[in-house]
């Protein structure tokens, strides 16, 4: 059993460089054996993120010079939502079922999108969320909080960004091939937000929403 460990962000306007510094220390773990409660505490946790995450990689390289970023991907982790101080399994909160919540019981609340709006900017709840159906809405937006950072680190931000010490790219494995692959500079949580900009539209199904903007 995972062990957790409190992780304590001071400016979760910007909390990157805070995550970065705290992360890159278990960098050599085996996937998913370190555990951070990152919303609630360790009694009672709400969100953990589990390090390291499965789209880091070690690059394999031939070349061993000063600035060779040696790794890929290298702040990924998994979100892991808890229910009354429990670790919920990936089958039971997946991203699907958060966003078909939303278009159910979410999207038609003014105040809940209002909420979820300054997220999206800052990162911050600024009030208490309404009182809602399906998933509890603070945790619903807890744990959007950090899918939405983990997006940011494995899509738009750079190593120079997070002022990371190790040095990292942005890449993925090509099935096919085995092969490394370069990923560019995308958009990280704005892709995430347009789906629930188009879902909080009435003449717009969820599945009609995945084919407008794929999101795997």
């Amino acid at each position: 059993m995972i062990k957790p460990i409190k992780l304590q962000i001071n400016n979760i306007n910007n909390p990157y460089h805070e995550i970065a510094v705290t992360l890159e220390k278990y960098k050599n773990r085996k996937t998913y054996s370190v555990r951070f409660i990152v919303e609630g505490s360790i009694k009672d946790p709400i969100v953990a993120i589990d390090y390291p995450g499965r789209k880091m990689f070690k690059r394999v390289l031939k070349t061993n010079r000063k600035n060779t970023r040696k790794w890929a991907n290298l702040f990924d982790f998994r979100v892991v939502p808890h229910q009354k101080g429990k670790a919920l399994r990936p089958e039971e909160f997946t991203f699907d079922k958060l966003l078909v919540d939303f278009k159910d019981n979410k999207s038609g609340s003014e105040k809940f999108w209002e909420i979820l709006q300054g997220m999206y900017y800052t990162n911050r709840i600024s009030k208490k969320p309404p009182k809602l159906k399906g998933i509890n809405p603070e945790l619903f937006l807890l744990t959007l909080r950090w899918i939405w950072i983990e997006e940011d680190f494995n899509y738009r931000l750079k190593w120079e960004d997070v002022q990371s010490k190790a040095k990292y790219v942005l890449a993925k494995i090509n099935k096919k091939t085995g092969k490394e692959q370069a990923v560019s500079r995308g958009a990280g949580r704005a892709k995430f937000f347009a789906v629930l900009v188009l879902l909080k539209r009435k003449d717009f199904s969820y599945e009609e929403v995945k084919k407008i903007i794929p999101l795997y």
